[in-house]
């Protein structure tokens, strides 16, 4: 090592160098300290505790119906602390009535809008509906009734400085029941979800005509009633192996189809449209039935029953984007 020589200019100049530096440390620190310093500046800034939510509903059609009215009450959050509750009113103040049927697709209808609510977990959501609710379909008109009088659906998490904008998506043919020897439907939770509007896509696309008129459709008597699309969550590749709207439990050897939404016959162009709205982001696969009028909800049907499908095909939903699919 080369050794320093003792040089009182040199001990001078560095003695000089260290003395301005260490001025600059000392000033900067004061500058920080004056400041309150990087930790402080976090530390004083105050956790946010409140996010901002909104609710809307929307549905996908069912057969056989004009009118399904839906008037609601109130909405509840429930979580760790006291219950939220938003009243839900039209102008008069009284319940708000929904025609479900006017909101099919991607379309909704705003129920409570860009309220705040404080952040954390919301176990449950409640959707409280009266019975003034009705239906009307080709045989009359009848009132529709919720057990307990709400649908119980499931929470979310608040999260802090957020815009949390949700939709209640009724799939009617999921949900709404025919009890045997009641003068009532029933509408249960089964096909009714909760969903992120971030979260989710839209599915559609066309059914090619020879499908609907296939000759072992003839088994109905109009060609232009009971054909849907029949959609299940993941890549599924036997047709087989695809079921109808049954509970789980009837026969776990078949899927269940996450949502099922009917085919309309568009006059102007000729062709069989659908549209799924509302589609958490994913891979599903699609599945076309001409017979959809024999599968009665939480039943097991079979090409015993008159039901059978006809096709599968996969697609994938991207959050905030369309997605059309074209099945032949």
């Amino acid at each position: 090592m080369k050794k320093m020589k003792n040089n009182s200019n040199f001990l001078g100049s560095k003695f000089v160098k260290r003395s301005f530096s260490t001025s600059l440390v000392m000033a900067a620190l004061a500058t920080l300290s004056a400041c309150g310093g990087s930790d402080d500046k976090i530390e004083d800034q105050p956790t946010p505790t409140m996010s901002t939510f909104s609710l809307s509903v929307s549905d996908a059609p069912v057969d056989d119906a004009s009118e399904v009215v839906v008037y609601f009450d109130e909405v509840e959050l429930i979580g760790n602390e006291s219950p939220i509750t938003f009243s839900v009113e039209d102008e008069n103040g009284d319940p708000r009535s929904i025609d479900l049927l006017s909101l099919p697709g991607e379309q909704f209808e705003v129920i409570v809008e860009d309220t705040e609510i404080p952040v954390g977990d919301y176990d449950q959501l409640r959707l409280s509906v009266t019975e003034d609710s009705y239906i009307v379909t080709n045989e009359g008109t009848y009132p529709i009734r919720v057990p307990s009088g709400e649908l119980k659906l499931d929470g979310f998490t608040a999260q802090p400085n957020f815009d949390a904008a949700y939709t209640v998506e009724f799939d009617l043919r999921k949900s709404l029941v025919d009890p045997v020897g009641q003068e009532v439907i029933m509408l249960k939770p089964r096909g009714v979800r909760l969903v992120l509007n971030d979260d989710v896509g839209t599915l559609n696309g066309t059914v090619d005509s020879t499908l609907v008129m296939d000759e072992k459709c003839a088994v109905k008597t109009d060609m232009f009633v009971g054909n849907a699309v029949y959609i299940y969550e993941g890549e599924q590749n036997l047709l087989d192996a695809l079921g109808d709207d049954a509970d789980a439990g009837v026969d776990d050897t078949e899927s269940r189809p996450f949502t099922v939404v009917p085919v309309t016959y568009s006059e102007s162009d000729e062709t069989f449209n659908f549209t799924a709205g509302f589609m958490p982001q994913g891979e599903y696969s699609l599945s076309f039935s001409c017979t959809a009028l024999f599968d009665e909800p939480e039943t097991d049907e079979d090409a015993e029953d008159g039901f059978f499908l006809q096709t599968i095909d996969v697609a994938t939903v991207v959050a905030g984007d369309t997605t059309t699919v074209t099945i032949e």
